[in-house]
């Protein structure tokens, strides 16, 4: 048998690790919201959450309360969720939504940096490239209006048939 204060410890640790899984549950809505993941992939998702979760309230139960499950275990657990959910995890979803909008604004932009030559480069062969093409197309019209002047002879059946040689 425990003592009060090792009972506190443990009902404390397990608090703490519910705080830290429901931590992991808005990263893991995050990414969910980010991915837009389809039904199997969403599932294969909740699976290995769900793995994750398992084994890290097997560890913290192993660890701090030496692997046995007391009613005051899995209440620390869902006590820690719930008070992180109700007080923490709106600041969280959004401190997360902003890191993601900030980091995929930053990467936007050094792509767009690092495109820019090519574009330079792109609209200073745009015009000579416009005038090979409209050269070339007046070129193609007239070869076609003098091939459309010159009349070619129908072969006979019989000239098909001869072997010249």
């Amino acid at each position: 048998m425990f003592s009060t204060s090792n009972q506190a410890y443990v009902f404390l640790s397990t608090v703490y690790a519910g705080f830290i899984i429901g931590f992991i549950y808005d990263c893991y809505r995050m990414v969910r919201k980010i991915t837009k993941p389809g039904i199997w992939l969403t599932g294969i998702m909740d699976l290995l959450f769900w793995i994750v979760m398992g084994v890290l309230s097997f560890l913290v139960i192993f660890y701090v309360n030496d692997g046995e499950v007391r009613i005051f275990t899995i209440a620390g657990f869902g006590i820690g969720w719930a008070l992180y959910a109700l007080t923490l995890s709106p600041y969280i979803m959004k401190a997360l939504t902003w890191i993601y909008t900030t980091l995929a604004r930053l990467i936007h932009w050094l792509i767009n940096l690092i495109l820019w030559p090519f574009r330079i480069l792109g609209k200073a062969f745009a015009y000579p490239l416009r005038w090979i093409k409209k050269f070339t197309t007046k070129l193609i019209k007239k070869f076609k209006k003098v091939l459309s002047k010159i009349k070619f002879k129908k072969p006979d059946k019989n000239d098909l048939h001869k072997e010249d040689f």
